[in-house]
């Protein structure tokens, strides 16, 4: 019996998906795809990095045929990349992860996290062409190739980090060589998910509003103002509503956002839905499929909105706004009177800050647009 053990839907423990729908054998299959390139993708940062790298993955299938893709995150990932069409496998720093790196050979080896930790798992890889960081014999992390030398200067020199104007996708196309045209981050629903979702728009009713803004106060807790304030949430809200009635709002948040997204619903129970703070990242994303237009900071929530294809509204403070990408389906927010901008400062103690200085009023005008469009 002819087996083709180098098809990518080759299992060996159990039958592949094709023979387990008829029966099938390999030598009349038309599914076989031989695998000619083995990629491995190490990324462990912050779930929304991991989101945004996924944009790399159409230009890597594009660019190496018969490609197979192997990603190494962390388990609070595996939600983010479960059903990705060009991942073929995700393996767990957690877990057993090391057994199939040291005992297999990879093309192409990628990690664009110049953290000590990642540095090390693409050092350990065999891989004949490394893109990205390495960690070095004293464990300190240095560039693997040459494109990834702005991208680590960067990351050791606050001045030029303010001073970049390249989205983060840019710089990472650039790094592993890729000459294609940037694509959104990849995310796939899961049917269970999107059932949640649609449950809930009956519940609530939804279908009855000529749109459904999504307000995601959302932001992680590394930078102290990375969040907009309590107060301006609240007033932004009662604009939108005043000038658009027929609009439903999501009040959207993470377990982080519990008490802050409490505080706006006693205050303006009339006024919101609430979309919970207890979500699965799966359920998270299936909802904000719900909306028409996302407000948000730079965090996760953002890079989901984005890859879903809605309407992108972010603000941005201490992080880096030139960096980011909306794939002109949005906007993204800042004060561009403030020379601290891209500061990366956890905490601040500025009276008149990033966020504080971006008004209801001013971000409603920069986002009418999108709201009667």
């Amino acid at each position: 019996m002819l087996i083709k053990t180098d098809c990518k839907y080759y299992l060996a423990y159990k039958p592949c998906k094709f023979h387990k729908e008829d029966k099938r054998l390999c030598d009349d299959c038309t599914e076989y795809r031989p695998v000619e390139t083995r990629i491995l993708m190490v990324k462990l940062d912050a779930l929304g990095d991991v989101l945004r790298t996924t944009s790399i993955l159409p230009a890597l299938v594009e660019k190496y045929s018969g490609a197979e893709i192997t990603w190494i995150t962390k388990k609070n990932a595996f939600s983010l990349l479960d059903g990705n069409q060009y991942i073929d496998r995700v393996l767990a720093i957690e877990d057993n992860y090391l057994q199939y790196l040291l005992s297999e050979e990879f093309d192409i080896g990628i990690c664009l996290d110049a953290d000590p930790q990642s540095a090390s798992v693409l050092s350990l890889a065999k891989a004949k062409e490394k893109f990205g960081f390495v960690a070095g014999k004293n464990g300190k992390v240095i560039p693997a190739n040459p494109a990834a030398d702005s991208w680590w200067e960067m990351g050791v020199n606050d001045d030029l980090k303010k001073l970049n104007r390249d989205t983060y996708q840019k710089h990472i196309y650039q790094i592993c060589g890729l000459q294609q045209k940037i694509a959104k981050p990849q995310i796939q629903l899961s049917e269970k998910s999107v059932n949640f979702a649609n449950e809930f728009r009956e519940k609530n009713e939804l279908a009855q509003y000529k749109k459904v803004v999504g307000i995601n106060t959302g932001g992680g807790t590394r930078w102290q103002y990375k969040k907009w304030i309590f107060e301006n949430y609240v007033e932004l809200i009662k604009i939108i509503k005043k000038k658009h009635p027929d609009y439903g709002i999501l009040l959207f948040g993470g377990p982080e956002e519990i008490e802050m997204n409490e505080q706006i619903k006693q205050l303006i129970p009339d006024l919101i839905i609430d979309a919970g703070c207890k979500n699965s990242i799966k359920d998270f994303a299936a909802l904000i499929n719900l909306t028409n237009l996302f407000f948000t900071s730079d965090s996760l929530g953002m890079h989901i909105s984005v890859a879903l294809d809605i309407t992108t509204i972010v603000l941005v403070g201490p992080t880096s706004p030139w960096e980011l990408m909306v794939f002109d389906n949005g906007e993204i927010i800042y004060n561009e009177d403030m020379e601290c901008i891209a500061c990366y400062k956890s905490t601040c103690d500025l009276k008149v800050n990033c966020m504080n200085t971006l008004s209801p009023e001013y971000v409603y005008d920069k986002i009418k647009k999108y709201l009667t469009s």
